[in-house]
């Protein structure tokens, strides 16, 4: 698994490398049971100090999303999220207020910013194996 991060991103690097295992697993390119890359092996690629991952794994497997087992390493979990579907409701309408918060600042139109989404939604659909 190749990770990209933005230095200059207002996101932080842990939560770059948890979106995009997030985003591998949703997309198909990460199915239940694989094994991700070793923590040391992302510091080395990313070039990231390896507490830095080990966070963003430790919020992946806090969330649920991946699993640890002793001397074998992290693997992606079954099924969802362990939060409830009422808490994640809750949490994707805050990213979408900030989302159209963000939008107003860089002075995108509702409209834009809809097309935004439609192309991303395409593009998600586009990258979902079956």
């Amino acid at each position: 698994m190749f990770f990209r991060i933005e230095l200059a991103s207002a996101t932080s690097v842990y939560r770059q490398v948890g979106e995009q295992i997030k985003y591998a697993i949703a997309t198909g390119a990460l199915a239940p049971g694989d094994r991700l890359p070793p923590i040391r092996d992302v510091a080395a690629q990313t070039r990231v100090n390896r507490n830095t991952i080990a966070k963003a794994y430790s919020e992946l497997e806090r969330e649920g999303v991946i699993f640890s087992r002793p001397g074998q390493g992290s693997f992606v979990a079954d099924g969802g999220s362990s939060i409830q579907k009422q808490q994640r409701v809750r949490i994707l309408e805050g990213i979408v207020r900030d989302l159209y918060v963000q939008a107003f600042h860089f002075q995108i139109t509702n409209d834009e910013l809809r097309s935004i989404v439609e192309r991303v939604e395409n593009q998600f659909s586009r990258e979902q194996q079956p």
